[in-house]
């Protein structure tokens, strides 16, 4: 006859018939089963223990086809919410289904029905009782740890049945094992299981006696754990089995003479290991000096790569994946060369420094591939913890090494490239300033000897290819950036954009999606679009990203039109692929008196903002906008000086700065501004408005004035130039201490541009105003 019992789950615990248990719920499914039990079913529930106790999320096949009645005999509530519920074993029941509950489907319930036990020979079951608690007897007098009190419960026990479920509670047994006693409804080959199980215990315990003979004499001086360890081993060895923890031990030894570390290193980790060896399971430190092992013992001590000596196809590599950036092309060339002459010399510690997207984390990259070493890239931007980079001491729960010494082990040599992206915005905070452990990584004079604080070891990384980018150089601790080798990465000009595009950009992207050059092609013109009308950038990131996105769309075209084998993209497919352009690529279409272009320089490339100043009736009150920097600010101060100073130069009226307020505005009002490279934009914007005399717009300036009108060296000409050159500017006024920045710049830019070079305002008003 079916019959339905709600079913609470008991992992570790195995119920049988005649057994009573107390267990603490605090489960809200269990509490809930636990009432619905209560009331609706008799106060009987159905007690399963699944077949996998390690498995966190059950399903009905993880529960077993038999299961015990339970009978609720008391039910309390603790004051921390608790359940204190005592459950007695009734029987066992065959389980036909498992379902959930209608009301609550995290509740489950069992469809069961009754087992009818099999008949025994009468003889053959009178002869397995008494042999069971002859058994069970002496098992409790040879076994001193164990109490007598099941004597008396099963005295009066014949039936095998019966018998079997309270010797298999009272043993101490494996869950998995009490499971299989649960499940196994013939009572008499549970009754040969258990002699079979009780033998073993026995023998077991003999065993141990004969142990605590021998090792009677090592109790004195020898602690107990030492003991228990002792016994164990000889436990092995009387069984034929060979311990596991020896099998470690003995795989580290071997890992450590492969290693071939120095003497001190090799006797530091040698102790380790034995200090492992003498550690128990249960002791904590065990997993802590284990996976300290695991650590030294895999890190690349002496595993060095062979580079590629060949200088051809070093640089064939880099020019294969990378147009320009000839400074560290030079610059990786030149090292292997010189390492041709001496193989010991330390590996360079390159510092990479531009606009975003003109190929800095790239380039590392290729440097890698070009010069067969293992690459390896560690983010600094927004770390503000330094044991991120040098580890954390052991003592710590969950300590680690830092991400130096996990780039070691992950690249398994002690050469490989290390890439530390964006070294210009680590922070500092309490946890300490991450830029002044990379003092010690990267200086050649103590990195032979990096002590990462987890490893607690010397660890040598000269050999170590170390290439940082930033954004801003002058956002580099000055300690730090002394010990870097900084190469600039200019911006792109737009003929230099179309050449990346055509010979780089394009091909990669059509290897990429499969697809040959002949099926799809795109004109100069599109690619100018490109670059002109929908990107406004120093590199080309965002190009790369438009050349993609045309080309996935010009192959879905083929794909829709089955007609059509190629396709060459125009201009007319831009606009419907990418809309409406989105930058306009030139300056202010009006120009007034009072409005002048300013070379701005910015972590992200050069640029043009623009000065616009008006005057109004007042009393030579200055007023400036646009999100000013103090220095900035101060460089109005003195252009302001500068002008009431020369008035007669000039040719100004006596009263023209008592008779007027002016209004200084740079656009762009969203972005910080600061510096003193505006000066002689201030000046010349005052007087324009003053002597109401136009500047034309594709003029445009950069340098520091002093009082005296002297013209002082600013910094990012380079960027500036190209940016302003970008933006359609054709003369360009700059410091003639900055001449020597233009050696850098591409010479067919230089030819479209004119460039003049002043050391006083005097040579600016002469060219502006007097003309």
């Amino acid at each position: 006859m079916n019959n339905t019992l709600p079913v609470i789950i008991l992992k570790d615990l195995v119920l049988f018939p005649q057994q009573e248990v107390r267990i603490d719920l605090n489960n809200n499914n269990s509490k809930k089963i636990i009432d619905l039990a209560t009331l609706d079913y008799s106060s009987r529930v159905l007690v399963v223990c699944p077949k996998d106790m390690m498995e966190e999320d059950l399903d009905q096949t993880d529960l077993p086809n038999v299961g015990v009645v339970g009978e609720i005999n008391s039910l309390m509530e603790l004051p921390n919410g608790t359940i204190r519920v005592t459950i007695k074993g009734v029987k066992r029941v065959a389980i036909n289904s498992y379902y959930n509950y209608e009301l609550d489907k995290n509740l489950l319930l069992a469809d069961t029905f009754n087992i009818h036990l099999p008949k025994y020979n009468e003889l053959e079951e009178i002869s397995y009782v008494r042999k069971l608690k002859k058994l069970i007897n002496e098992y409790i007098e040879e076994n001193p740890m164990v109490s007598n009190s099941i004597i008396n419960t099963i005295k009066k026990v014949d039936s095998i049945n019966i018998l079997t479920d309270v010797i298999a509670t009272f043993i101490p047994l494996k869950t998995s094992k009490k499971l299989d006693y649960m499940q196994e409804i013939n009572g008499l080959k549970r009754a040969i299981n258990i002699l079979t199980d009780l033998e073993i215990e026995l023998e077991l315990i003999r065993l141990d006696q004969r142990l605590d003979e021998s090792l009677n004499e090592k109790m004195a001086n020898t602690q107990r754990d030492y003991i228990l360890k002792e016994k164990l081993n000889e436990l092995k060895e009387e069984l034929g089995e060979e311990d596991e923890k020896t099998k470690e031990i003995q795989k580290y030894f071997e890992q450590l003479d492969s290693l071939n570390p120095k003497p001190k290193i090799y006797n530091q980790i040698v102790s380790e290991i034995k200090k492992y060896e003498f550690t128990t399971e249960s002791s904590p430190e065990t997993v802590s000096i284990r996976n300290y092992l695991d650590w030294v013992l895999n890190l690349p001590w002496n595993n060095e790569s062979e580079d590629e000596t060949s200088l051809t196809k070093i640089r064939k590599e880099l020019d294969k994946t990378h147009y320009g950036l000839k400074d560290i092309k030079d610059r990786i060339v030149e090292y292997q060369a010189v390492k041709k002459f001496n193989n010991k010399i330390a590996g360079p510690i390159i510092c990479l420094v531009g606009p975003p997207g003109v190929g800095k984390t790239s380039i590392a990259k290729s440097i890698a591939k070009s010069l067969n070493k293992k690459f390896f890239k560690i983010s600094l931007g927004g770390m503000s913890d330094a044991a991120e980079l040098n580890g954390h001491r052991r003592t710590y729960l969950g300590s680690q090494p830092g991400k130096i010494i996990k780039a070691l082990k992950y690249c398994c040599t002690n050469n490989p490239v290390i890439l530390l992206d964006e070294v210009d915005k680590m922070v500092i905070t309490e946890k300490g300033d991450p830029s002044s452990v990379l003092l010690d990584i990267l200086d050649h004079e103590q990195n032979n000897h990096f002590m990462d604080n987890y490893i607690d070891m010397p660890f040598d990384i000269s050999n170590v290819t170390f290439i940082l980018t930033a954004n801003d150089i002058y956002s580099i601790p000055e300690p730090l950036r002394d010990r870097l080798e900084i190469i600039e990465l200019n911006s792109y000009t737009e003929y230099e954009k179309l050449d990346i595009a055509k010979k780089y950009l394009i091909p990669k992207t059509l290897d990429n999606y499969g697809i040959d050059n002949k099926v799809i092609k795109i004109k100069d013109d599109v690619i100018n679009s490109l670059i002109k009308n929908y990107t406004r950038e120093a590199g080309v990131r965002e190009l790369s990203r438009l050349v993609e996105t045309i080309i996935r769309k010009a192959m879905t075209e083929l794909v829709e039109d089955k007609e059509k084998n190629t396709k060459t993209i125009t201009l007319k497919d831009i606009n419907n692929y990418l809309g409406n352009f989105r930058f306009e690529n030139h300056l202010v279409d009006e120009y007034h008196p009072g409005m002048v272009n300013i070379l701005a320089y910015t972590p992200y490339g050069g640029n043009v903002n623009l000065l616009e100043t008006i005057k109004y009736q007042g009393s030579g009150k200055i007023t400036t906008t646009g999100m000013l920097g103090d220095i900035l600010k101060e460089s109005v101060e003195v252009a302001l000086a500068y002008i009431k100073n020369n008035q007669k130069a000039f040719k100004l009226t006596k009263y023209e700065f008592d008779k007027y307020d002016y209004h200084l505005n740079f656009l762009n009002a969203a972005i910080k501004k600061d510096g003193p490279s505006a000066g002689i934009s201030i000046v010349t914007s005052l007087l324009s408005l003053i002597l109401d005399k136009e500047v034309p717009k594709n003029i445009a300036m950069t340098g520091e004035i002093s009082l005296q009108g002297n013209i002082y060296k600013v910094g990012g000409i380079k960027e500036k130039i190209i940016g302003a050159y970008n933006l359609g500017i054709k003369t360009i006024f700059i410091p003639k201490d900055n001449e020597f920045d233009l050696v850098e710049l591409p010479s067919d830019m230089l030819k479209e541009l004119r460039i003049i070079k002043v050391s006083n305002y005097s040579e600016i008003f002469k060219e502006i105003f007097k003309k």
